[in-house]
């Protein structure tokens, strides 16, 4: 059986399996399917000698799992494991790690990172400015000739400490004269080296009138900085993908995720996102290569339209996925409605009502909502929403979803629950400073919720405004601490509450909780082997967990190397 090596694939090796020969991972799927299917009873491999967080209902932990085609087949002690094997069983000992459930963020822009991920350069986490120009410089080094390098979002200047500057046009000239590179921090602002400049038709004569800035210095010459929709004289440059370069790119991106522990994503479209986003994934799964479990959300980036009566027409006319568990298309968001966007919060009588009658056909045809909500006051006005459609058809069973919940009172939160509506809560404000905090920037009120006894999953909103790393999220949650380790959460819980949420509670918003989210018999076998004990690090290293295997489907998917494993 083959697997996924290392925990950031090299690039070029990735861009060139498209001509040398199938990807390292591909294959494990379908084995694992074949395998077992003459004696389920009878396990095709057991890993022993570990410490099984299992998620189950009483966060029981055992030694170990038996594995018997694509489900766990048991689970239990090293004694009662074994003794279930025959000679042909597989048999690998986990050296007493730690094994958690495959984590499955619930809301992350994966289909839009993946076409360009072999561009990418992560800098979640990075505390080094040296260090980070020194992944760009890196990741310029096994790219093709002319190909762009691009740092999209995951992270603020703050991480840097006493170097959180702005990157001058200098510096990145210094670090990459040549090809172009293309740095953005979230949304708010970007940084081009001279080439990407170039690219873009700015020079020093270039004129611009917005919106957003094309920021200059004293004597009018361009630094390299553009500010809000500025970007977009850069971004437009940057080069298509070949399919078959998409194809590449999309392995690399699901290789880097099984290597953070990611086993499944739910894809919620983004800015910019088409169809064709989704050809990638599709042909993976059609093929039977998708090692990555994806869900996705269907909404007007599929092609349907966004008016009300475009979008009443889509739900009235498909059916959801709820039984798929490779690659299924089931909710309604996050852009369920473009009035529902509007910042300030303001929304017509008219439009109130349009979406009204999108959430009741969504509940009449059994769609999940996932509704982007960042502010009280709209999460006030979408509740009434939901009170109204659910006197008519009750939503509780649809698990009806408020993402990111940023500043959500404790009165919204029972209004909720009383409804039976769920909080998919982000990490995305793990990027703000104490600074932002003390301005009024919100956080999600995890602590709130939990103690209500509200039903909460934990994602990212990765991968321009968060890392996608489940460990950074978990960690956030946990200990309340920026990347620059400061502390901007107040609202802290408890690591099994955090590990819960990412893993267990995650399969229930995503209606897969009989078939993923714990490790138990019957279950999928999606999990991840760790190079420390979840359990008894620091707070404040969570974060710093790494994987050692990642397991999808009983297929072992992804490992670390030697040296990794070792250090």
């Amino acid at each position: 059986m083959k697997a996924h090596r290392s925990p950031a694939l090299p690039l070029l090796a990735a861009l060139l399996c498209v001509v040398c020969g199938p990807f390292a991972g591909r294959g494990n799927v379908a084995a694992a399917q074949a395998a077992g299917a003459a004696n389920p009873a009878v396990p095709d491999r057991i890993f022993t000698n570990g410490k099984v967080l299992t998620v189950d209902e009483e966060f029981s932990v055992a030694e170990a799992i038996a594995v018997a085609g694509e489900r766990v087949l048991a689970v239990g002690s090293d004694a009662e494991i074994l003794t279930l094997a025959d000679p042909a069983t597989e048999t690998i000992d986990l050296a007493g790690r730690t094994v958690v459930p495959g984590r499955m963020p619930h809301h992350l822009h994966f289909a839009r990172a993946a076409r360009d991920w072999y561009r990418h350069v992560r800098l979640d986490g990075v505390t080094s400015r040296d260090a980070a120009l020194a992944l760009i410089a890196e990741r310029a080094s096994v790219l093709p000739d002319g190909e762009w390098v691009l740092v999209i979002g995951g992270w603020n200047f703050a991480q840097f400490g006493a170097d959180a500057l702005p990157f001058t046009l200098a510096e990145l000239d210094r670090t990459l004269p040549d090809p172009a590179l293309y740095i953005q921090e979230g949304y708010r602002r970007g940084f081009a080296n001279s080439a990407a400049l170039r690219a873009g038709g700015i020079g020093t004569g270039s004129s611009y009138d917005g919106p957003g800035t094309l920021v200059r210095d004293a004597a009018g010459n361009p630094t390299g900085e553009l500010v809000g929709p500025a970007m977009n004289l850069v971004t437009a440059a940057i080069p298509d993908v070949p399919a078959e370069v998409w194809n590449a790119s999309l392995d690399a991106a699901i290789a880097d995720m099984h290597g953070m522990g990611l086993t499944g994503v739910y894809d919620v479209g983004g800015n910019g996102v088409t169809p064709q986003y989704y050809d990638a994934l599709r042909r993976a799964a059609d093929a039977g290569d998708l090692t990555m479990r994806v869900f996705y959300s269907l909404n007007g980036q599929h092609g349907i339209g966004s008016s009300a009566d475009e979008i009443v027409a889509a739900l009235s006319s498909r059916t959801p996925d709820l039984t798929g568990l490779r690659f299924a298309q089931f909710g309604w968001g996050e852009t369920t409605y473009p009035p529902m966007r509007a910042t300030p919060w303001q929304i017509s009588a008219e439009e109130l009502a349009n979406y009204e009658a999108i959430a009741l056909t969504a509940a009449e045809h059994g769609w999940q909502l996932h509704e982007h909500s960042l502010r009280d006051v709209k999460v006030r006005t979408l509740l009434d929403v939901f009170e109204a459609v659910n006197a008519v058809r009750p939503i509780g069973d649809l698990r009806w979803t408020i993402a990111h919940t940023n500043g959500m009172s404790p009165e919204s939160i029972e209004r909720a629950n009383a409804l039976g509506a769920v909080f998919a809560a982000h990490s995305s404000s793990r990027l703000a400073t104490p600074e932002a905090i003390a301005r009024g920037a919100s956080t999600p009120p995890f602590r709130t919720i939990h103690e209500s006894g509200g039903t909460w999953g934990l994602g990212s909103d990765a991968t321009t405004v968060a890392s996608p790393n489940p460990f950074h999220n978990i960690g956030w949650v946990v200990s309340g601490l920026s990347p620059a380790g400061e502390p901007i959460l107040s609202e802290t819980v408890p690591r099994e509450a955090a590990l819960t949420a990412h893993t267990r509670t995650n399969a229930w918003l995503l209606l897969r909780e009989d078939d993923l989210g714990s490790i138990e018999a019957g279950k999928l076998a999606d999990f991840v082997v760790l190079d420390r004990d979840y359990m008894s690090v620091p707070e404040d290293e969570i974060k710093d967990l790494r994987a050692v295997m990642t397991v999808v489907g009983g297929a072992v998917v992804w490992m670390a190397t030697e040296r990794e494993t070792s250090e």
